[in-house]
């Protein structure tokens, strides 16, 4: 029987020593091909938001209106100024208005007299009637003529007293305690009645946002929802306010459908302006202190790594095995936000998961 030799046994030993040591340069050449970037499963909040723009102003703003026509006289307040209820911020030429009622004045005196001096006519003629010294005919044409003269009488005097208050609305007061936003009119400007004067703020501490949701996220926007927006002047702070109503009145625009949402917005330094246009995300759902995984990890997968089910949600997490530096594993997943998805069940908080894999 043949036997082997030391020489031949130390042969197959070294043979068998450089078989493993190419398969491990092979397997460790590959992997050495690409560069697998881990992150470590975290606890903390997983927020859903939608982006939207919109535009700032103020909540509940007071237009106050000309009563009358004519020519302001002066203003007695300006822009930004804070004014008290019934404080007098405009007066209006009442020249013309003093005119009228001194003509009026005039016909609602002759009037009266007509009224006496037909009444007693017709007392006079009822005596008579009574003792038959005049027709029945003419006495209704008495007392036929005193209802005229009364009418007119009653007609002048609601001219007047008309006149009269319009003479009061040539002074226009404040009718809230609040900041004057704008003045439409100035000194020696012609108005007419319904022409804006002024506008009013009640409070500026609060403002009202309107922004435009796009009919694909409308689904998902409900009162109460937090909105957090910026705006040009201030790019660093952020604001923060709640939806107070979400309008079903869709707002066309070529092909594009958007819906009004009506934002109430702190405004406690008194930096948010009327007017300003801001970039805003609504919070449409958040989890607090779950178990969470970047985005990227569910949707990762190694080039010779296993192809995940669709129907299932797959993670690749780190092994610490030289030549596979993962392993797939099936993850139950909840709310899915912009930058986290929630793990409901198999990861723990001490795994790394990939998140990205590049070549070197």
């Amino acid at each position: 029987m043949f036997k082997p030799g030391r020489k031949t046994v130390t042969y197959a030993i070294v043979a068998v020593l450089f078989l493993f040591l190419a398969l491990f340069i092979r397997n460790c050449s590959k992997s050495d091909e690409k560069e697998y970037v881990f992150d470590k499963v975290t606890q903390g909040a997983v927020k859903k938001t939608i982006a939207v723009t919109g535009e700032l102003d103020v909540v509940d703003p007071v237009v106050i209106l000309s009563k009358i026509n004519g020519i302001i006289l002066k203003t007695y307040t300006d822009f930004n100024q804070t004014v008290s209820k019934g404080q007098l911020l405009l007066k209006i030429d009442s020249i013309a208005i003093d005119q009228r009622i001194e003509r009026i004045s005039g016909q609602l005196e002759s009037a009266g007299l007509e009224v006496l001096s037909a009444k007693a006519d017709l007392e006079g003629k009822q005596n008579l009637f009574k003792d038959n010294l005049i027709s029945k005919r003419a006495m209704e044409q008495a007392e036929m003529n005193y209802k005229v003269v009364q009418n007119k009488y009653t007609q002048i005097k609601l001219d007047y007293e008309q006149a009269k208050s319009e003479r009061g609305f040539t002074s226009v007061y404040s009718p809230i305690n609040g900041i004057v936003i704008n003045i439409y009119r100035n000194k020696d400007d012609p108005i007419s009645v319904n022409a804006p004067l002024f506008l009013l703020a009640e409070n500026l501490k609060k403002m009202l946002l309107t922004i435009s949701v796009d009919e694909s996220d409308i689904g998902f926007v409900k009162t109460g929802q937090q909105v957090i927006f910026t705006v040009s002047a201030f790019p660093e702070k952020r604001f923060t306010g709640k939806i107070e109503q979400v309008r079903i009145n869709p707002v066309k625009s070529g092909s594009l459908v958007s819906y009004k949402c009506i934002v109430i917005g702190d405004n406690d330094d008194l930096l948010l302006k009327p007017g300003m246009t801001a970039t805003a995300t609504v919070v449409i759902d958040e989890k607090e202190n779950v178990m969470r995984v970047l985005n990227q990890a569910l949707m990762v997968t190694p080039e010779d790594g296993e192809i995940p089910d669709s129907s299932n949600s797959m993670v690749w997490v780190k092994s610490g095995i030289v030549g596979k530096p993962y392993k797939g594993i099936k993850v139950e997943t909840g709310l899915s936000g912009d930058l986290y998805t929630e793990i409901i069940s198999g990861l723990t908080d001490k795994d790394e998961v990939l998140i990205r894999v590049k070549d070197k």
